[in-house]
């Protein structure tokens, strides 16, 4: 045994802690994901792939999920590129309210900005009775059809794509682009030549989230594309495995089967972009100042900017304001008089799912977290053998759609294996959560933990500290900002996933976000409106709390 693994075992808390990750990763990462590809080949047959692409209906769901998720992504990306290119890059008006706005989607899940859209351009929804009163008969907006996905789901995760973009914006050296203007170049040239080719990793590291994002997306294509989307009458791959499993089939392997399509062009892409990145340099961070001063762009291109920024954050705004008025108002798209009565509604009927959702939410972010800045820890500063393959196995849930996750839950913790039967309780739900949001913890804490001379943690050694104590007194304190960005992001995700926990959730372990699903589907939206009132303010309390205790802000989401 090498001597670093020889230290490693003197210490009986890291020796633990390890062994403690090794099962957890064991247990709840790799179980299920083999458990689902199990599923999908029971009895040891590819009759399920065969049936899959022999069949018209979901060759077209393929297709459908495919194009949808390929223009959702390119929207997506052109929007956060312009937000952050704004923001970053110009001296337009309005800089920092548009980086405030532009986060709002990610504290409401994509199922609940498609409900809005129902509000905004339904059939009963303001924009088409305006449109009616300006133009009688006239062109109305048809929120129920393909495109009104793609907007729905780019309205929900561009958010992402505008941080990544932001980030690779700060991060560029100044001094390029003033170099290039020096020797002659125009606006167009330094932006074409030199700017955007910096940008081909952030692309590609958005390209990669987003599209798996939009691809295992279920509310939105469930909501609004369920008359059809491109390709025949099918919906996605996403809304598809739900049916199979939990519809009347009830055909968990074609489930499993449609998750393990749903993974491969996720794989393809990340493949083909590290091919790509690989030949390529983007060296641009050399040590030296790179501070950036937003400088004056052409006339033309600042007031378009400005107006399309402006635009966007006014829907943006509006898309949170029709869920508050509609959860005061009478009967949506009919009689407009405000009333109590859908909010008195939910707090009753809905009172046992809103305190599972708080409760689960909380300690899920808490553990997730703990757990999370832990791990970094140990993978940092107590590295062993084999401690590479854990950090990197300990990633899988970033890369699998909860969707994915969700049913390899189901399948691994329903009775398959004895002694691991959790189905219908609150723990799969609670354990799934923690599991989904561990790699977010990880990264967020191991970053900090770079930043930390690892002196500070010998000097307590040297005075007789043991591991545990000079972790809890003396790094701990030091993770405090990344500790409680892990756990508003957790926090957040968990009160508005919908697409793993929907396969977890049972009579007694309803959930908030499922509650509202089924008010929008059964249209009753004065209820749904006061749900989805009550998960955006519990949000944002967490949110403030954890701004004021450790300086968070708004971080990312997951589909929804």
């Amino acid at each position: 045994m090498n001597t670093r693994g020889s230290l490693i075992l003197r210490e009986p808390t890291v020796v633990v802690t390890v062994i403690f990750m090794i099962t957890v990763i064991a247990l709840f990462v790799l179980l299920p994901a083999a458990s689902m590809l199990l599923e999908s080949v029971r009895g040891f047959t590819l009759h399920r792939y065969v049936d899959f692409f022999a069949s018209r209906y979901f060759r077209h769901t393929l297709y459908n999920t495919l194009l949808v998720s390929g223009l959702a992504t390119l929207f997506s990306m052109t929007a956060g590129f312009l937000f952050a290119y704004t923001v970053t890059r110009t001296d337009v008006p309005l800089r920092r309210l548009f980086s405030t706005i532009v986060l709002v989607p990610m504290l409401l899940p994509a199922f609940l900005i498609a409900f809005a859209l129902i509000l905004l351009l339904g059939r009963n929804g303001l924009l088409n009775q305006a449109l009616e009163i300006v133009n009688p008969g006239g062109v109305r907006f048809n929120i129920y059809s393909p495109w009104g996905v793609i907007l729905a789901q780019t309205l929900s995760f561009f958010p992402m794509s505008f941080l990544l973009f932001a980030a690779a914006l700060s991060a560029i050296d100044p001094r390029l682009e003033d170099a290039a203007q020096d020797l002659g170049g125009d606006y167009w040239y330094t932006l074409r030549r030199v700017t955007l080719p910096l940008m081909a990793p952030a692309a590609f590291g958005s390209a990669l989230l987003l599209f798996m994002f939009h691809a295992s997306a279920f509310g939105a294509p469930a909501l609004l594309g369920g008359r059809g989307l491109f390709f025949g009458n099918a919906t996605m791959l996403a809304p598809e495995a739900i049916i199979q499993t939990l519809g009347a089939r009830s055909d968990w392997g074609m489930g499993a089967t449609l998750a393990v399509v749903l993974v491969v062009p996720s794989i393809a892409l990340f493949l083909a972009g590290e091919y790509y990145l690989k030949r390529r340099s983007y060296v641009t961070v050399t040590g030296a100042p790179t501070a950036f001063r937003p400088r004056p762009v052409p006339s033309g291109v600042k007031w378009t900017l400005f107006a399309l920024c402006l635009l966007i954050s006014l829907f943006i705004a509006a898309v949170v304001a029709v869920v508050a008025v509609g959860a005061f108002t009478q009967t949506w798209g009919i009689n407009y008089s405000f009333t109590d009565r859908h909010l008195r509604t939910a707090l009753t009927a809905s009172r046992r799912s809103i305190n599972n959702s708080i409760f689960l939410a909380g300690s899920g972010g808490f553990a997730a977290a703990l757990f999370g800045t832990l791990s970094a820890w140990v993978f940092a500063r107590k590295s062993f053998r084999g401690s590479r393959v854990v950090d990197a196995l300990s990633m899988i849930p970033y890369a699998l759609p909860g969707m994915v996750m969700g049913l390899g839950f189901a399948i691994a913790f329903s009775g398959n294996i004895p002694g691991l039967i959790m189905s219908g309780t609150g723990l799969i739900i609670f354990l799934n959560h923690v599991v989904r949001r561990m790699p977010y913890g990880i990264r967020s804490a191991a970053g900090a933990i770079r930043q930390i001379d690892p002196s500070i943690e010998e000097a307590a050694a040297d005075l007789g500290g043991r591991p545990v104590y000079s972790f809890v007194r003396v790094t701990m304190p030091l993770l405090k900002d990344a500790f409680f960005a892990s756990f508003v992001f957790g926090f957040i995700n968990m009160m508005t996933d919908i697409t793993a926990v929907i396969f977890l959730v049972s009579p007694r372990w309803r959930l908030l976000s499922v509650d509202v699903f089924n008010a929008i589907e059964a249209t009753r939206y004065g209820t749904a409106s006061a749900l989805s009132l009550i998960m955006i303010l519990s949000t944002l309390i967490v949110l403030a709390v954890a701004r004021v205790l450790g300086g968070v802000r708004l971080g990312g989401k997951e589909a929804g």
